[in-house]
Protein backbone atom coordinates (compact mmCIF):
# COMPACT_ATOMS: atom_id res chain seq x y z
CA UNK A 1 0.00 0.00 0.00
CA UNK A 2 1.06 3.46 -0.60
CA UNK A 3 1.99 5.41 2.46
CA UNK A 4 -0.51 7.95 3.12
CA UNK A 5 2.21 10.69 4.47
CA UNK A 6 3.45 10.44 1.13
CA UNK A 7 0.69 10.40 -1.60
CA UNK A 8 0.64 14.52 -2.32
CA UNK A 9 4.49 13.92 -3.98
CA UNK A 10 5.07 12.16 -7.10
CA UNK A 11 8.39 10.37 -6.88
CA UNK A 12 10.26 10.56 -10.54
CA UNK A 13 11.77 7.07 -11.30
CA UNK A 14 14.25 6.84 -14.26
CA UNK A 15 16.15 4.06 -16.15
CA UNK A 16 19.63 5.18 -17.76
CA UNK A 17 19.49 2.93 -21.09
CA UNK A 18 22.87 2.12 -22.27
CA UNK A 19 25.14 -1.63 -22.80
CA UNK A 20 26.10 -2.72 -19.44
CA UNK A 21 29.37 -3.39 -20.53
CA UNK A 22 29.51 0.95 -20.91
CA UNK A 23 29.68 1.01 -17.88
CA UNK A 24 32.89 3.47 -16.12
CA UNK A 25 34.60 -0.04 -14.38
CA UNK A 26 33.64 -2.10 -17.22
CA UNK A 27 34.26 -0.28 -20.28
CA UNK A 28 37.87 -1.76 -20.64
CA UNK A 29 37.75 -5.24 -19.12
CA UNK A 30 35.12 -6.98 -21.67
CA UNK A 31 36.70 -7.97 -24.62
CA UNK A 32 33.13 -9.80 -26.32
CA UNK A 33 30.19 -8.68 -24.08
CA UNK A 34 27.12 -10.87 -24.28
CA UNK A 35 24.31 -8.20 -25.29
CA UNK A 36 21.61 -8.52 -22.67
CA UNK A 37 19.15 -4.94 -23.68
CA UNK A 38 16.09 -6.37 -24.26
CA UNK A 39 15.84 -8.79 -22.18
CA UNK A 40 16.71 -6.69 -19.16
CA UNK A 41 14.43 -3.88 -20.62
CA UNK A 42 11.48 -6.64 -20.70
CA UNK A 43 12.23 -7.69 -17.02
CA UNK A 44 11.54 -3.22 -16.25
CA UNK A 45 9.01 -3.14 -18.43
CA UNK A 46 7.40 -5.73 -16.60
CA UNK A 47 7.84 -4.42 -13.06
CA UNK A 48 6.55 -1.30 -14.17
CA UNK A 49 3.53 -2.82 -15.73
CA UNK A 50 2.88 -4.52 -12.37
CA UNK A 51 2.30 -1.39 -10.63
CA UNK A 52 1.08 0.74 -13.11
CA UNK A 53 3.72 3.27 -13.15
CA UNK A 54 5.34 5.38 -15.68
CA UNK A 55 9.17 5.90 -15.81
CA UNK A 56 11.48 7.96 -17.84
CA UNK A 57 14.07 6.43 -20.20
CA UNK A 58 17.54 8.08 -20.57
CA UNK A 59 18.48 7.02 -23.62
CA UNK A 60 21.41 6.29 -25.36
CA UNK A 61 21.63 7.60 -29.23
CA UNK A 62 23.70 4.56 -30.69
CA UNK A 63 20.87 2.35 -28.69
CA UNK A 64 18.14 3.86 -30.23
CA UNK A 65 19.34 3.56 -33.56
CA UNK A 66 20.46 -0.59 -32.85
CA UNK A 67 17.08 -1.19 -31.02
CA UNK A 68 14.35 1.09 -32.71
CA UNK A 69 11.80 -1.75 -32.07
CA UNK A 70 12.19 -1.47 -28.35
CA UNK A 71 12.90 2.15 -27.94
CA UNK A 72 9.34 2.47 -29.69
CA UNK A 73 7.91 -0.57 -27.19
CA UNK A 74 9.19 1.58 -24.37
CA UNK A 75 7.26 4.80 -25.81
CA UNK A 76 4.46 2.83 -26.75
CA UNK A 77 3.93 1.80 -22.84
CA UNK A 78 3.49 4.99 -21.86
CA UNK A 79 6.81 6.08 -20.53
CA UNK A 80 8.79 8.96 -21.10
CA UNK A 81 11.58 9.49 -23.37
CA UNK A 82 14.85 11.48 -22.65
CA UNK A 83 18.34 11.91 -24.00
CA UNK A 84 21.49 10.21 -22.23
CA UNK A 85 24.06 11.64 -24.84
CA UNK A 86 24.61 9.94 -28.38
CA UNK A 87 27.69 7.63 -27.62
CA UNK A 88 27.15 7.39 -23.62
CA UNK A 89 30.82 9.46 -23.41
CA UNK A 90 30.85 11.68 -20.40
CA UNK A 91 31.13 15.26 -20.83
CA UNK A 92 34.29 15.83 -19.42
CA UNK A 93 35.71 14.17 -22.62
CA UNK A 94 33.70 16.32 -24.81
CA UNK A 95 34.09 19.66 -26.04
CA UNK A 96 31.15 22.12 -25.95
CA UNK A 97 30.70 21.37 -30.21
CA UNK A 98 31.13 18.00 -29.66
CA UNK A 99 28.32 18.40 -26.61
CA UNK A 100 26.15 20.15 -29.32
CA UNK A 101 26.43 16.94 -31.58
CA UNK A 102 26.06 14.59 -29.11
CA UNK A 103 22.63 15.90 -28.39
CA UNK A 104 21.48 16.70 -31.92
CA UNK A 105 22.39 13.26 -32.39
CA UNK A 106 20.95 11.44 -29.78
CA UNK A 107 17.79 13.78 -29.99
CA UNK A 108 17.86 12.58 -34.08
CA UNK A 109 17.91 9.03 -33.04
CA UNK A 110 14.96 9.13 -30.62
CA UNK A 111 13.01 10.87 -33.03
CA UNK A 112 13.57 8.53 -35.79
CA UNK A 113 12.58 5.18 -33.89
CA UNK A 114 9.67 6.89 -32.37
CA UNK A 115 8.67 10.10 -33.57
CA UNK A 116 9.25 11.78 -29.99
CA UNK A 117 11.28 14.83 -29.33
CA UNK A 118 13.15 14.73 -26.18
CA UNK A 119 13.21 17.38 -23.83
CA UNK A 120 15.57 16.20 -20.99
CA UNK A 121 18.56 15.27 -20.64
CA UNK A 122 20.98 13.11 -18.31
CA UNK A 123 24.70 13.34 -18.70
CA UNK A 124 26.85 9.87 -18.90
CA UNK A 125 28.50 8.87 -15.40
CA UNK A 126 26.69 12.23 -13.77
CA UNK A 127 29.42 14.30 -15.36
CA UNK A 128 27.80 17.96 -14.98
CA UNK A 129 29.88 19.42 -12.51
CA UNK A 130 31.73 23.32 -12.50
CA UNK A 131 34.29 22.09 -14.78
CA UNK A 132 31.11 21.40 -17.42
CA UNK A 133 28.87 23.73 -16.38
CA UNK A 134 29.12 25.32 -20.02
CA UNK A 135 26.47 22.19 -20.72
CA UNK A 136 23.80 24.32 -19.38
CA UNK A 137 23.36 27.20 -22.00
CA UNK A 138 23.40 24.11 -24.77
CA UNK A 139 20.84 22.70 -23.17
CA UNK A 140 18.55 25.82 -23.12
CA UNK A 141 19.28 26.64 -26.63
CA UNK A 142 18.33 23.31 -27.83
CA UNK A 143 15.23 23.86 -26.16
CA UNK A 144 15.55 20.93 -23.11
CA UNK A 145 12.71 21.66 -20.85
CA UNK A 146 15.02 19.60 -18.24
CA UNK A 147 18.32 18.37 -17.07
CA UNK A 148 18.51 15.65 -14.00
CA UNK A 149 23.03 15.22 -14.13
CA UNK A 150 23.30 17.07 -11.11
CA UNK A 151 24.63 14.20 -8.40
CA UNK A 152 24.69 16.45 -5.09
CA UNK A 153 27.55 14.92 -3.33
CA UNK A 154 30.97 14.94 -4.41
CA UNK A 155 32.72 11.39 -4.99
CA UNK A 156 35.66 9.86 -6.38
CA UNK A 157 34.40 10.18 -9.59
CA UNK A 158 31.99 12.74 -10.01
CA UNK A 159 29.39 14.93 -8.05
CA UNK A 160 29.02 18.90 -7.10
CA UNK A 161 29.47 19.43 -2.92
CA UNK A 162 26.61 21.44 -1.30
CA UNK A 163 24.79 21.79 -4.73
CA UNK A 164 20.86 22.11 -3.86
CA UNK A 165 19.18 18.60 -3.18
CA UNK A 166 15.51 19.56 -4.86
CA UNK A 167 14.60 20.44 -8.50
CA UNK A 168 15.04 23.97 -9.15
CA UNK A 169 15.49 26.46 -12.23
CA UNK A 170 18.99 27.08 -13.45
CA UNK A 171 20.41 30.72 -13.58
CA UNK A 172 23.43 30.40 -16.12
CA UNK A 173 25.67 31.81 -13.96
CA UNK A 174 25.83 30.12 -10.64
CA UNK A 175 23.94 27.29 -12.24
CA UNK A 176 24.51 25.10 -8.96
CA UNK A 177 22.83 26.93 -6.35
CA UNK A 178 19.26 28.67 -6.11
CA UNK A 179 18.25 31.69 -7.01
CA UNK A 180 16.95 34.66 -5.41
CA UNK A 181 13.96 36.45 -5.93
CA UNK A 182 15.53 39.11 -7.39
CA UNK A 183 17.30 36.64 -10.14
CA UNK A 184 15.59 35.94 -13.48
CA UNK A 185 16.69 32.51 -13.89
CA UNK A 186 16.38 30.03 -16.98
CA UNK A 187 13.37 27.96 -17.99
CA UNK A 188 15.81 24.94 -17.80
CA UNK A 189 14.74 22.91 -14.69
CA UNK A 190 17.89 21.01 -12.96
CA UNK A 191 16.70 17.48 -11.27
CA UNK A 192 19.39 16.50 -9.36
CA UNK A 193 19.24 13.01 -7.88
CA UNK A 194 18.37 11.89 -4.93
CA UNK A 195 20.56 12.48 -1.10
CA UNK A 196 19.57 12.50 2.36
CA UNK A 197 21.08 14.18 5.12
CA UNK A 198 22.75 17.61 6.17
CA UNK A 199 26.18 17.54 7.14
CA UNK A 200 27.17 13.96 5.75
CA UNK A 201 24.88 13.83 2.50
CA UNK A 202 24.11 10.21 1.51
CA UNK A 203 23.05 9.05 -1.92
CA UNK A 204 19.89 6.93 -1.86
CA UNK A 205 19.59 7.52 -5.62
CA UNK A 206 19.83 3.97 -6.93
CA UNK A 207 22.30 2.23 -9.11
CA UNK A 208 25.26 1.15 -6.87
CA UNK A 209 23.79 3.08 -4.01
CA UNK A 210 20.12 1.28 -4.16
CA UNK A 211 22.17 -2.13 -4.49
CA UNK A 212 24.31 -2.08 -1.60
CA UNK A 213 21.64 -0.18 1.05
CA UNK A 214 19.46 -2.21 2.97
CA UNK A 215 15.62 -1.25 1.52
CA UNK A 216 14.27 -0.15 4.87
CA UNK A 217 17.51 2.95 4.19
CA UNK A 218 15.84 3.67 1.08
CA UNK A 219 12.45 3.92 2.07
CA UNK A 220 13.53 5.97 5.11
CA UNK A 221 15.65 8.64 2.46
CA UNK A 222 12.53 9.13 0.42
CA UNK A 223 9.84 9.25 3.34
CA UNK A 224 12.26 12.24 4.57
CA UNK A 225 12.31 14.03 1.37
CA UNK A 226 8.67 13.18 1.13
CA UNK A 227 7.78 14.26 4.34
CA UNK A 228 9.59 17.72 3.67
CA UNK A 229 7.77 18.21 0.16
CA UNK A 230 10.49 16.97 -2.22
CA UNK A 231 10.25 14.28 -4.61
CA UNK A 232 13.04 11.91 -4.68
CA UNK A 233 14.42 10.83 -7.95
CA UNK A 234 15.86 8.01 -7.91
CA UNK A 235 17.89 6.04 -11.18
CA UNK A 236 19.15 2.90 -12.36
CA UNK A 237 20.16 0.51 -15.23
CA UNK A 238 18.00 -2.18 -16.69
CA UNK A 239 20.80 -4.46 -16.76
CA UNK A 240 20.93 -3.44 -13.04
CA UNK A 241 17.73 -5.95 -13.04
CA UNK A 242 19.07 -8.99 -15.12
CA UNK A 243 21.69 -11.41 -13.04
CA UNK A 244 22.65 -12.72 -16.13
CA UNK A 245 24.51 -10.15 -16.43
CA UNK A 246 28.16 -10.59 -15.12
CA UNK A 247 32.10 -10.39 -16.43
CA UNK A 248 35.00 -12.00 -14.85
CA UNK A 249 37.54 -9.30 -13.41
CA UNK A 250 40.45 -9.58 -11.48
CA UNK A 251 39.51 -6.63 -10.07
CA UNK A 252 37.14 -7.38 -6.64
CA UNK A 253 36.42 -3.59 -6.62
CA UNK A 254 35.02 -3.30 -9.94
CA UNK A 255 33.41 -6.56 -9.20
CA UNK A 256 31.54 -5.12 -6.14
CA UNK A 257 30.25 -2.05 -7.71
CA UNK A 258 29.56 -3.42 -11.19
CA UNK A 259 27.18 -6.13 -9.81
CA UNK A 260 27.03 -6.40 -5.77
CA UNK A 261 23.61 -7.18 -4.89
CA UNK A 262 22.15 -7.02 -8.51
CA UNK A 263 20.18 -10.20 -8.04
CA UNK A 264 18.09 -8.12 -5.37
CA UNK A 265 17.48 -4.77 -7.45
CA UNK A 266 14.25 -5.76 -8.82
CA UNK A 267 12.78 -6.79 -5.10
CA UNK A 268 14.08 -4.12 -3.85
CA UNK A 269 12.57 -1.78 -6.34
CA UNK A 270 9.19 -3.73 -6.43
CA UNK A 271 9.19 -2.60 -2.29
CA UNK A 272 9.69 0.37 -2.93
CA UNK A 273 6.93 1.01 -6.15
CA UNK A 274 4.49 -0.43 -3.11
CA UNK A 275 5.29 2.03 -0.44
CA UNK A 276 5.68 5.27 -2.98
CA UNK A 277 3.97 7.45 -5.75
CA UNK A 278 6.26 7.36 -8.67
CA UNK A 279 6.16 8.35 -12.29
CA UNK A 280 8.54 9.57 -14.87
CA UNK A 281 10.71 13.21 -14.31
CA UNK A 282 8.00 15.23 -15.89
CA UNK A 283 5.50 13.69 -13.63
CA UNK A 284 7.21 14.66 -10.74
CA UNK A 285 8.08 18.51 -11.99
CA UNK A 286 4.47 19.15 -12.34
CA UNK A 287 3.18 17.95 -9.06
CA UNK A 288 6.12 19.33 -7.75
CA UNK A 289 5.44 22.70 -9.65
CA UNK A 290 9.42 23.40 -10.62
CA UNK A 291 8.28 24.81 -14.03
CA UNK A 292 7.25 27.73 -12.14
CA UNK A 293 9.46 30.76 -11.11
CA UNK A 294 11.39 29.01 -7.63
CA UNK A 295 10.95 31.47 -4.28
CA UNK A 296 12.32 28.52 -2.37
CA UNK A 297 15.03 29.29 -0.34
CA UNK A 298 17.78 26.62 0.60
CA UNK A 299 18.07 24.96 4.05
CA UNK A 300 20.41 23.85 6.13
CA UNK A 301 19.05 20.34 5.07
CA UNK A 302 19.64 21.37 1.47
CA UNK A 303 23.02 22.76 1.45
CA UNK A 304 25.32 22.71 4.73
CA UNK A 305 27.43 19.14 3.86
CA UNK A 306 30.90 18.00 4.73
CA UNK A 307 32.16 16.94 8.33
Amino acid sequence: MVRQHAASVRNALGFDLEHWHSATLLDDAVDDPVDRVEDSVAIVLDLLRRYDVHATFFVVGELADEYPDLVRRIAAEGHELASHGHTHTPLFDLTPDEFRDELRRSAAAIRRATGVEPDGFRAPNFSVTPQTEWAFPILQSRGFRYDSSVFPVETPMYGVSGAPTFPYRVCLDEPFRTTTRDEEPTELVEVPVSVVGSRLRLPIAGGFYARVLPASVLEYGIERLNRQGTPANLYFHPWEFNPAVRVDTPSIHRRFVSFHGIERTERKLERLLASFPFGTVRDALQADGAGEPSTRRATPEDTDYGP
